[in-house]
């Protein structure tokens, strides 16, 4: 009887909408760094970038504001030192010419912004090359989605020490961006498991078709176990799901300390990595 008298409540809530207004407290406003010192082939000018903004309100379109006038230093441990100067048509970005890195070096970023000095130091690790780089037409399924072409590597992981990967897909020079539950735990890999290991065949980006004729590159970046695990939580926040197993929200602690206060923390991460790069067209079926 109980469950006869429920249902008909259950459906009736069922069937109207009521709009409920939440006002979301903001916060205070944080610096946000996207810095990476890298050492790639081919950068003979030795330009290097590093992106700063800080966060915005909860209920606000577009890219986040961008930090100017910023001041920026790298240093590399050994007498350099490189200042960061605003490219002035592209606000919030800060570039250097000239800092050709050196694996097993530490790299410090220091930035003054609105009072308060930040810095970061990372060592700059080296990664495996890219064997090869190609493409493997796939039909549509519902393991790997659309039907296409998907960019697939070969590497081989050196034997006896840890190694942690990022990789990134370019596609006619822009970015691939496609962090979702399908695709977390191929974006970055750990080598506990195949140390040594020679990887064929491996899709970083299984669930990205792309077209014959565009032209496709792969980036194998070094990370630390540090920045593994940071990159790790910022997946496990954007692909949580909401489900009772998922991470609670939090905001994810990078590795840039604030040396004026502590307590006002910034976000993001400095990074100093190899990486490893091919590019290939892609070829017609």
């Amino acid at each position: 009887m109980k469950a006869i008298l429920v249902l008909p409540l259950f459906l009736a809530a069922a069937g109207c909408t009521r709009v409920v207004d939440i006002e979301v407290d903001q916060g205070p406003v944080r610096l946000v760094v996207e810095g990476r010192i890298e050492l790639r082939a081919g950068n003979s000018t030795g330009h290097q970038e590093i992106r700063l903004t800080t966060t915005d309100v909860f209920d606000r379109a577009g890219p986040p504001p961008p930090a100017r006038g910023a001041v920026i230093m790298v240093t590399d441990g050994a007498g350099g030192t490189f200042p960061f100067a605003e490219v002035a048509a592209r606000p919030g970005v800060y570039a250097a010419d000239g800092i050709h890195p050196v694996v097993g070096r530490r790299y410090t970023l220091t930035i003054d912004f609105q009072g308060d000095r930040y810095q970061a130091t990372h060592e700059l690790l080296p990664v495996a090359p890219i064997d090869s780089l190609y493409f493997e037409f796939e039909e549509e399924g519902l393991a790997q989605g659309d039907s296409g072409f998907r960019a697939v590597i070969d590497y081989t992981d050196p034997a006896g020490r840890d190694d942690y990967y990022l990789w990134e897909l370019r596609v006619d020079g822009v970015p691939r961006i496609a962090v979702d539950p399908g695709n977390r735990f191929r974006i970055i890999s750990e080598d506990r498991f195949y140390d040594g290991g020679r990887v064929v065949g491996y899709q970083p980006y299984d669930e990205e078709v792309v077209d014959p004729g565009q032209r496709v590159s792969v980036r194998q970046v070094a990370l630390s176990e540090t920045a593994f695990r940071y990159y790790f939580a910022i997946f496990e926040q954007t692909t949580g799901g909401g489900g009772p197993f998922s991470a609670p929200p939090a905001s994810v602690r990078g590795n840039v300390a604030n040396l004026t206060d502590p307590a006002r923390v910034a976000l993001g991460f400095f990074l100093a990595a190899q990486v490893a790069e091919r590019e290939a067209v892609v070829p017609t079926r």
